[in-house]
């Protein structure tokens, strides 16, 4: 069932530039025992959290005023946890975070062979090419947003493309809005066993520009409480990365493992 609906994902990325998916009830399940788990841990005091923050602010807890969409000075309106990989080793003090743990990484079950078999897909229709493995270089994000205000602000997040091959999002609240078009930006929203599917410049590279990276931004709609969950989806860096479509002896890994500077956030690591 899950690579029919793979199938029908890579068709949409081609064809449209982006997929919205309804997930069987096993992987609606996983995602909501995320969310919540993930509710329970930003809930804690700050001092507990920080506790959960690693040196160089990959993996665990990152609190607001580190990453940005486009510049320094107007950082993301919100506070991340971070797992790459199943790599609970690289978050500090991680056994005490069991519950929400478990449960990122019941949805990144799910989760892997699923994108796994999109992935394969849209290789697949650039004929005789090897999709990149990239469980080890991907990694679920949870983004929660404290504040009904934002100080005034728009936007919580300003518009970017999110430098992956593919991004898996799934928004508990309204404020998501899409470029899909010559209009403009226009809302999406994911109901409680949807996502978004959408393709990053890395893909982009791999593609020969046939798919475009979807650019977006985050409303501010003055709702305390929202919380996205992401799955950025990398190429593992540790063999070359050539195009599927146009020069086949370009090596695109230098291009990935820099993306995340874009953001203010370090290198892709080589787990």
């Amino acid at each position: 069932m899950t690579d029919l609906l793979a199938a029908g994902v890579s068709r949409s990325l081609l064809d449209s530039g982006f997929a919205e998916v309804t997930l069987p009830s096993e992987g609606g399940t996983l995602l909501q025992e995320a969310i919540t788990r993930s509710r329970a841990f930003f809930g804690l005091d700050a001092q507990v959290k920080k506790r959960h923050t690693s040196s160089d602010l990959n993996f665990g807890y990152r609190p607001m005023g580190v990453e940005y969409s486009i510049s320094p000075d107007r950082p993301d309106l919100n506070e991340c946890f971070t797992l790459w990989a199943d790599r609970l080793d690289l978050i500090p003090a991680a056994e005490e975070l069991a519950p929400l743990t478990d449960a990122l990484l019941g949805w990144r079950g799910f989760l892997v062979p699923f994108v796994g078999d999109i992935v394969r897909h849209v290789a697949d229709a650039f004929g005789d090419v090897t999709p990149p493995d990239f469980a080890k270089a991907s990694y679920l994000q949870v983004n929660f947003y404290p504040q009904a205000s934002s100080g005034g602000r728009d936007l919580l997040q300003d518009r970017h493309e999110d430098g992956h091959l593919l991004t898996v999002i799934h928004a508990t609240d309204p404020g998501l809005e899409i470029w899909d078009g010559l209009d403009g930006a226009r809302a999406v929203s994911t109901g409680a066993e949807q996502v978004l599917v959408m393709p990053g410049s890395v893909l982009t590279a791999l593609t020969g520009g046939k798919v475009a990276p979807l650019y977006h931004q985050v409303r501010n709609h003055d709702l305390a409480g929202r919380i996205s969950i992401m799955y950025f989806v990398n190429p593992e860096l540790t063999e070359p990365l050539h195009p599927w479509n146009g020069d086949r002896k370009v090596d695109l890994r230098d291009q990935v493992r820099n993306k995340p500077s874009m953001f203010g956030l370090p290198d892709v690591p080589v787990l």
